[in-house]
């Protein structure tokens, strides 16, 4: 028997908040490698992301505990993480955060505003626009957006075949922040950036899997592919649009069935799930028990109620994944949504 869509987020929840996933300082670690019983090191855009999560859980449940992990969070983002000197946002703290990353500045951005929007704190509101103003400072290219800049001096790092590190469609679920901004502030210089990249996305969006000759490998572009349906969601309005996302979401899908029983992350799951359901269409059999199976149940709290990063050949990875618990936890609560009263009043700024 499939457990409660709530239990299961609740579970999720607690794991963020005592699996020592969170560190001291605040920010959250990438993963939790469960072989080696090791958090990797806090990483700013899996913070963004865990605060946009622990925003989700407040707003389910009502418990302030998540709103203070969420405040921890924001406040290493904003006030330890934050490089004043050269206005940018790395990677990492430490000799590993000589970079930072598009992606990663959109989804700290986006997080802090879902954060601003519950506690009125001007800090994450202020930061968020500093965020966004750097996205089109530091990453601009004649013909789109860098993905990577090295620190401090923002060098364009060199792009390379593989979808984080090189200019793509994936780029568009960032460009939400703009999309975001523009509205807090009534600024369309922010909305104009969002229809540029919109523009570019929509343009090279096949490319994302053109250019993977192992098939395997294309689970992890499917990623980067529901980045894109995730990054169309304040246009789905348009007509073209629509149509693009029907296809493109039953493309996807089929590729993820046939790339299933060799590797699968669940991330991507849930990424394709939460698509679905946001244009109204219902789970097929089987999907929420699939995207269910891959949270831990565990005596060890390290990873308990957490979700792993995917499966190879049937068995779970060892990794237990931030990132894989809030957009799972997310696809459970919209599914449970969709039931009772469909989802037709979402945000698409409360997209994890």
């Amino acid at each position: 028997m499939r457990p409660a869509p709530l239990i299961a987020q609740a579970r999720a929840g607690r794991w963020l908040l005592e699996s020592g996933i969170q560190s001291e300082s605040g920010g959250f670690s990438r993963y939790r490698q469960t072989d080696l019983a090791i958090n990797l090191p806090v990483s700013t855009e899996i913070t963004g992301y865990a605060i946009s999560g622990l925003c989700h859980l407040f707003e389910e449940f009502g418990e302030e505990k998540f709103l203070l992990a969420a405040r921890r969070a924001s406040d290493f983002l904003c006030l330890t993480a934050w490089d004043s000197e050269s206005s940018s946002m790395p990677f990492e703290l430490g000799a590993s955060g000589r970079y930072s990353y598009f992606f990663d500045c959109g989804i700290i951005a986006r997080g802090l505003l879902w954060l601003y929007r519950l506690t009125n704190e001007p800090l994450y509101r202020s930061t968020a626009r500093k965020i966004g103003i750097a996205m089109e400072r530091d990453f601009s290219s004649l013909t789109a957006f860098h993905p990577i800049v090295l620190l401090p001096c923002k060098s364009p790092a060199p792009h390379e075949i593989w979808w984080s590190k090189m200019p793509g469609a994936f780029q568009l679920k960032a460009a939400l922040a703009w999309r975001d901004l523009g509205e807090e502030f009534g600024d369309t210089h922010f909305l104009n950036l969002y229809e540029r990249m919109l523009s570019f996305a929509l343009e090279h969006y096949p490319e994302m899997l053109d250019n993977e000759v192992d098939e395997v490998k294309k689970m992890d572009r499917l990623h980067a592919w529901a980045y894109f349906l995730e990054g169309l969601q304040p246009v789905n309005d348009r007509t073209a649009i629509q149509f693009l996302l029907r296809s493109a979401l039953a493309y996807g899908e089929a590729l993820r069935e046939s790339l299933a029983p060799q590797f699968l992350r669940s991330d991507v799951c849930a990424q394709l799930l939460r698509i679905k359901l946001l244009a109204g269409a219902k789970p097929f059999e089987g999907e929420l028990a699939r995207i269910e199976g891959f949270q831990y149940s565990s005596e060890d709290p390290t990873l308990n109620g957490g979700f792993a990063f995917g499966s190879r050949n049937g068995v779970l990875t060892p990794h237990v994944n931030p990132v894989s618990t809030v957009f799972c936890l997310q696809a459970l609560s919209y599914a449970k949504r969709a039931e009772e009263n469909g989802l037709q009043s979402a945000d698409w700024r409360k997209l994890i």
